[in-house]
């Protein structure tokens, strides 16, 4: 019978967003996170312009939205894009029985469940 351990808590994903001048925009978004970001800097008389709108308070604001299937990412060379970057929101599995170890984002395993290992078909455990 395989020894189930629990398993860790996954990082605290990470959104980074830039505010200069008064606009705001997005340099840091992992794939699987959508953002939407409200910017109620609107003149009264741009509420009737395409783009504003009224959130779910009826205030008159610009969304901005970015899906979950977009990944953005910018000023790689900053040391937090970098960490976040080098598969913090991957961990690695090692099979039980042979010892084989692969690491899986978790986009992967929302998509195929725990894996498998290739070489003997054993359910793999989370290091």
């Amino acid at each position: 019978m395989h020894k189930r351990t629990k398993p860790k808590n996954p990082p605290a994903l990470q959104v980074i967003v830039t505010v200069s001048g008064g606009v705001a925009d997005i340099l840091f978004k992992p794939v699987g996170v959508t953002v939407l970001l409200y910017d109620y800097d609107v003149q009264s008389s741009d509420q009737k312009q395409p783009g504003v709108f009224r959130d779910p308070d009826g205030e008159f604001c610009c969304v901005g939205m970015w899906s979950r299937s977009d990944k953005i990412v910018g000023s790689e060379h900053w040391p937090v894009i970098r960490n976040a970057l080098k598969g913090a929101y991957s961990r690695t599995w090692k099979c039980p029985d042979c010892g084989r170890k692969v690491d899986c984002s978790y986009e992967q395993l929302a998509e195929a469940g725990t894996p498998l290992c290739t070489d003997c078909n054993t359910e793999m455990e989370m290091q």
